[in-house]
């Protein structure tokens, strides 16, 4: 699993809309696992709590991007646990990221270019 951290009660959202596939509270705190389809799940771990406010997470609920599934633990700098499985094996996060959102090379000195570097 990967390791990302982040600011005391951030709000966490999915990596991806998807149909919720369990939720509880492991070791690591509560959790959240989405079917994304095309053989894609993903499980976020070591959240504080969920979003009341939020859907409610019973097993075949629907989320989207903009659903809170969860926040960081109120502390100076925290962590989550993000687990991404595609066909059944594990994939880092920026493999997942870059495959799922490409950037080419001509965009990215454009924006450098806007900020000054």
């Amino acid at each position: 699993m990967d390791k990302l951290r982040g600011i005391g009660e951030a709000p966490v959202r999915p990596i991806l809309s998807g149909k919720v596939l369990a939720t509880g509270k492991d070791s690591l705190g509560y959790y959240v696992e989405l079917d994304h389809g095309y053989n894609v799940t993903s499980k976020m771990s070591g959240l504080f709590r969920y979003d009341k406010d939020s859907v409610s997470f019973e097993p075949g609920s629907w989320v989207d991007l903009q659903t809170l599934v969860g926040r960081i633990a109120p502390r100076d700098s925290s962590a989550i646990y993000l687990t991404i499985r595609r066909n059944g094996h594990f994939v880092r996060w920026n493999d997942f990221f870059a495959e799922s959102h490409p950037v080419d090379s001509a965009k990215i000195s454009k924006f450098k270019e806007q900020i000054g570097l």
